[in-house]
């Protein structure tokens, strides 16, 4: 009677070796691979059928859905109560006293009209609550923008051809379109591709700079460019300090009391005093009215100002103003500049308060919303504006519920405009640089930042540093293109630059882990001898295939014996480095092979004649980990099909590839690798190889030629509905005299694990060395690693 748990000699191997293998850590641990999943691959055809009707289902609906998606104040405004209304006009009316200075300090950064600032924050305002998705951000002149706007014409308009406001206004219209494209085409995805360590970088080199700029304001200097670089502009500053005039005490004294009520008042709201809260607030408009009230006392009765004051603002909304074709085309280029920025700050201001309160703005909406504010806004003067990171936290903690809150804002600005006018006759512009100061102040990084990045990432804080630097020495337009193309960089290097992994297994938890893992990788036993399990942490497609094929190669030539044909000098291509690449690969892989060594599963079995067996043996199978995988096109299908012709040729046998935590999808692609033939070298060839040539086309009916190792030519059926390859009974030939018998099915490569994949490659070993197992019921599950010699 014979155990069924023991493997028996079958009849037909009768040149099989004489010793049965053993396994541990029991014997009856293994069996034959689980049986195969019963359904079909989809097909490309069904695939882009089942896509296009989901495409094309309900499109009324859709269409009404996407419509109304575009005014999400259709969905919470029938929901609007005396609570939201009552914390709505705080926040409005709040926000409102703040804006008003903001908005003059910063069209005056931008070198235009102060009334230009007013007109920006109005449309701002006005046309955000319509669109937002998020009820704290403020739309309107930013220190940022402002600031890059004003070096825009600087750059653009050296020459004077264009009107500085007429260009302005070109440069919104046109960054209000380009943000509507992008929003409306749901293309909100393009700003994730900027990672938060280049905003943050530029915003605080920005920020530096403007107040650099502002030296000069804040002391009454005239005659420095603050448009060139933030070193240029210190350096004239401090040349022409002797030049200090009577705005110096005004500018240095209005950020003194900015100061004092920023941090006296919030220190006096942690002490429980809740009036200094909105004292604090309303900072910037309570220091406007002190020293204008002082700037009248001083200049009203003299012919000429003793400082520099605003002067005539001009009551209500000017001409509703339609940029010409001529300097829309000249605006072309810095509305690009404009876009990014623009976005960039809008979307960390968005986010921001979206964390901070516990909601997820839609960043496609908010594109529409910022597209719609800049492009309607500029026919009534506005120049670009954005989300404000001061204004939107002043609205977030003065208890905004909703984006109506703007409304109320909107009626602060209509008043000024139309009744505050004369009264911003006296404001001293020292008073206003201060204020941009003080705001701006918020927006450079702590070096907390720093140290953080530094913790986490070396390249976000290179990106950081890099963005950050190039805005105080060049400019922000420079520094955005630069810190943009650096982040695509090496968003492009880690993709093409991925890691991978050898794997092996701990037994104690049954994982496969990285055998250069820190914490589990030095009790980790490779598999047995002749299999190689890699996992790649990527997708694998055509940036990264041949960085993995390499790689792969360079392990498999430094763990693996060579059995393939040596070729004479007269033999070899003239470019070939074979010897100089593996005696490379197993120098560089040296300190891994020894661990692969110490740790493998082959010990010396007892009364073992052979007490010492080589260390390396003949490559037999690699087995994939696909876990990680997200991505596979045709290049990486190519790789494979190049790599295994090369492992072929240095093991000089067929080696198998397996695969294991395979997404479907990617299983009928694969599939398509495993049907390919080993003579087949192109997956989409450029041109017609000289086998194509000479065969000719592909027999019709489905089936594709091989050429056996003979030379004879052989019919390998590629039946889809079964996605099989059988060789009818005929045997197979490797390199090494092995005879491998039977059909192939694809699916025999899809394992639900790796263990099963290992497991399965042993299985097909034995079955060929001769032996047979008779107990299938056994679980695969459970990998029996061997321990005596066997066949390679």
């Amino acid at each position: 009677m014979v155990d069924t748990a023991t493997p028996t000699r079958s009849p037909a191997a009768s040149t099989a070796p004489s010793s049965i293998p053993e396994y541990a850590p029991h014997a009856d641990a293994y069996s034959p691979p689980p049986p195969q999943y019963p359904e079909q691959y989809p097909t490309q055809f069904q695939l882009f059928k089942r896509t296009l009707r989901r495409g094309i289902k309900n499109p009324g609906s859709r269409a009404r859905h996407y419509v109304s998606g575009l005014f999400p104040i259709i969905s919470w405004l029938p929901k609007y109560n005396r609570t939201w209304f009552a914390g709505d006009v705080i926040a409005g009316l709040t926000v409102g006293m703040v804006v008003i200075p903001q908005a003059l300090a910063y069209a005056k950064l931008a070198t235009l009209p102060l009334e230009y600032g007013l007109y920006t924050s109005f449309t701002g305002v006005l046309l955000y609550c319509f669109f937002a998705t998020s009820k704290d951000v403020t739309i309107g002149a930013t220190a940022v923008v402002s600031q890059l706007t004003g070096q825009l014409l600087a750059s653009y308009n050296a020459d004077k051809q264009y009107d500085p406001v007429q260009f302005a206004i070109s440069m919104a219209f046109l960054t209000g379109i380009m943000q509507l494209v992008l929003g409306l085409l749901r293309l909100g995805i393009v700003v994730d591709f900027i990672p938060n360590p280049v905003i943050a970088g530029f915003t605080s080199g920005a920020g530096i700079t403007i107040i650099v700029g502002q030296f000069a304001g804040l002391l009454g200097i005239t005659g420095v460019n603050t448009n060139d670089a933030a070193y240029i502009v210190l350096g004239h500053t401090i040349r022409k300090l002797k030049e200090a005039k009577l705005d110096a005490a005004f500018g240095f004294s209005s950020l003194i009391f900015l100061l004092l009520f920023k941090f006296g008042c919030g220190y006096l709201t942690k002490r429980g005093y809740k009036w200094a809260r909105w004292v604090g607030i309303s900072r910037n408009a309570l220091v406007v009215i002190l020293f204008t009230a002082i700037s009248y006392a001083v200049n009203h009765e003299s012919a000429k100002p003793r400082i520099r004051i605003v002067g005539t603002v001009p009551k209500g909304f000017g001409p509703i103003r339609v940029p010409d074709a001529r300097h829309l085309r000249g605006a072309f280029s810095p509305a690009i500049t404009v876009l990014i920025v623009a976005v960039l700050e809008h979307m960390a201001v968005t986010k921001s308060y979206g964390r901070l309160n516990g909601y997820r703005p839609d960043p496609n909406q908010e594109l529409v919303a910022l597209g719609a504010t800049n492009f309607l806004g500029s026919f009534l003067g506005g120049f670009a504006a954005t989300g404000s990171f001061s204004r939107s936290a002043i609205k977030s903690q003065s208890g905004v519920r909703t984006p109506l809150a703007a409304l109320f804002t909107t009626l602060i600005v209509v008043l000024a405009l139309y009744v505050l006018t004369p009264l911003f006759f006296y404001i001293p512009s020292a008073t206003l640089s201060a204020i941009i100061v003080s705001a701006i102040s918020d927006l450079i990084s702590r070096p907390a930042l720093v140290k953080q990045l530094w913790d986490i990432q070396f390249l976000d804080l290179f990106a950081f540093v890099l963005a950050f630097v190039l805005t105080f020495f060049f400019s922000i337009e420079i520094a955005i293109y630069v810190s943009v193309a650096y982040a695509v960089v090496v968003l492009l290097y880690r993709l093409a630059r991925p890691h991978y992994a050898v794997l092996g297994r701990v037994d104690e938890t049954g994982l496969w882990v990285s055998t250069k893992d820190s914490r589990m990788g030095h009790t980790a036993r490779s598999p047995p001898p002749g299999i190689m399990v890699f996992k790649l942490e990527e997708s694998l497609t055509y940036p990264n295939s041949n960085y993995f094929a390499d790689h792969i190669k360079d392990v498999v030539v430094s763990r693996t014996e060579f059995g393939g044909k040596v070729l004479t000098s007269n033999d070899k291509l003239w470019c070939d480095d074979t010897d100089r690449k593996v005696a490379a690969a197993r120098k560089k892989n040296a300190k891994e092979m020894q661990h692969a060594i110490q740790n493998t599963s082959s010990d010396v079995n007892i009364g073992d004649s052979n007490p010492n067996p080589p260390q390396l043996h003949r490559l037999r199978a690699l087995v994939f980990d696909f876990s990680a995988v997200n991505g596979l096109d045709t290049t990486g299908i190519q790789m494979l099909v190049d790599l295994r012709r090369d492992v072929d040729n240095y093991a000089g046998q067929r080696v198998e590839f397996h695969f294991a935590h395979v997404r479907p999808r990617f299983e009928r692609i694969l599939s398509y690798f495993l049907r390919i033939t080993r003579t087949d070298r192109d997956v989409t060839p450029v041109v017609p190889s000289p086998d194509q040539q000479q065969l000719g086309e592909r027999p019709a009916n489905g089936s594709s030629h091989t050429l056996d190792d003979a030379g004879s030519i052989q019919i390998a059926p590629t039946d889809t509905s079964s996605h099989s390859i059988e060789d009818h009974n005929t045997s197979t030939t490797n390199v090494d005299g092995t005879v491998r018998r039977g059909s192939i099915n694809v699916r025999d490569f899809f394992h639900p694990t790796v263990d099963d994949a290992v497991a399965a490659v042993m299985h097909a070993r034995d079955v060929e060395a001769g032996f047979a197992y008779t107990n299938p019921e056994k679980s695969s599950s459970a990998l029996a690693f061997e321990t005596s010699g066997g066949v390679r």
